[in-house]
């Protein structure tokens, strides 16, 4: 009877783990980078827990996530650590392989400046800015953008920014990613949630990795 109970344990975490598709991603950095993540440009390291940017370069991306994802929310905490220049930092959504393509949300402290524009082969076309924030190197914001259909939701610690469709209808699917510019800055707290999104990953030695996400529906073995 144990034998039975195991087995069924374990066919109904293959199942869950090859049928769930809708589900949250998370991710805090503190036991290393997953896999999936390509850096782009600029110089990414793991650095007391939270994933940073440790050049200071013009445009620095790291990307992560499937060109196919559609509607989903992202929130990351984002940390301008110290004063290098510009210090722009934030993220992209519905990015094609190399975040050359993309919707990006970000802050800045040279113009003390929160933006949301269209990123066209690595060239900015601003919707809205400024939106009203004034960020400080030092302080961590929580940067959180919605996106569904052609609207967007921009936020800043719960706090609504933008709420307003693209009329240029520039993007409709993609993957995320960090974007930086002559900063020193540190990410961390990562949620992807949106019904593309996958519930679970795998980790190197096969193990299913549930501080990476989790599904939506609570389901319950007994």
């Amino acid at each position: 009877m144990r034998y039975a109970n195991v087995v069924s344990v374990i066919f109904m975490i293959a199942i869950l783990t090859s049928t769930a598709s809708a589900g949250v991603w998370q991710e805090n950095f503190d036991n290393g980078l997953p896999d999936g993540w390509n850096e782009v440009s600029g110089e990414w390291k793991i650095q007391k827990d939270a994933y940073a940017e440790t050049s200071g370069a013009q445009y620095a991306k790291t990307m992560f996530g499937d060109e196919d994802w559609t509607d989903y929310t992202l929130e990351v905490d984002v940390t301008l650590v110290k004063n290098v220049g510009v210090n722009a930092a934030g993220v992209l959504i519905r990015a094609d392989t190399d975040g050359d393509n993309a919707m990006r949300y970000w802050i800045r402290t040279d113009q003390h400046k929160c933006q949301f524009s269209r990123w066209k082969e690595n060239q900015w076309d601003h919707i809205a800015t400024p939106l009203p924030l004034e960020p400080e190197v030092g302080e961590t914001y929580r940067l959180k953008i919605v996106a569904e259909g052609q609207n967007y939701q921009c936020f800043v610690d719960d706090e609504l920014l933008f709420d307003d469709a693209d009329d240029a209808k520039f993007r409709d699917s993609g993957r995320i990613g960090f974007i930086t510019y002559e900063a020193n800055v540190h990410f961390d707290n990562l949620i992807i949630d949106g019904e593309d999104i996958p519930a679970f990953a795998v980790e190197p030695n096969g193990k299913l990795a549930t501080r990476w996400g989790q599904l939506k529906t609570d389901v319950r073995i007994q």
